[in-house]
């Protein structure tokens, strides 16, 4: 569970909230549901323009949150910008 834990566990949010500011922590919330957005227009639009399934707007969210959870924990745990 360690590789998994440390790419897409929760651990890039709490060091947001511990060392970043109030508007950081906003920023990329928001950022995280205009990707949202985008992925399901995407989505749409590479399937051919047809309204998709509850079942594929929850597979693209959740392949969505998984890239997002990535992204927060190499900026804020993985990657150089914070030592350990």
């Amino acid at each position: 569970m360690g590789f998994i834990q440390e790419w897409f566990g929760f651990n890039g949010w709490k060091e947001l909230s511990t060392r970043g500011s109030i508007f950081a922590t906003i920023f990329y919330r928001i950022f995280f549901v205009f990707g949202l957005a985008v992925s399901i227009i995407a989505y749409s639009y590479i399937s051919g323009g047809e309204d998709p399934s509850l079942i594929w707007i929850i597979i693209v969210g959740f392949i969505w949150f998984l890239i997002f959870q990535f992204l927060i924990n190499f900026i804020f745990v993985n990657g150089s910008r914070y030592p350990k």
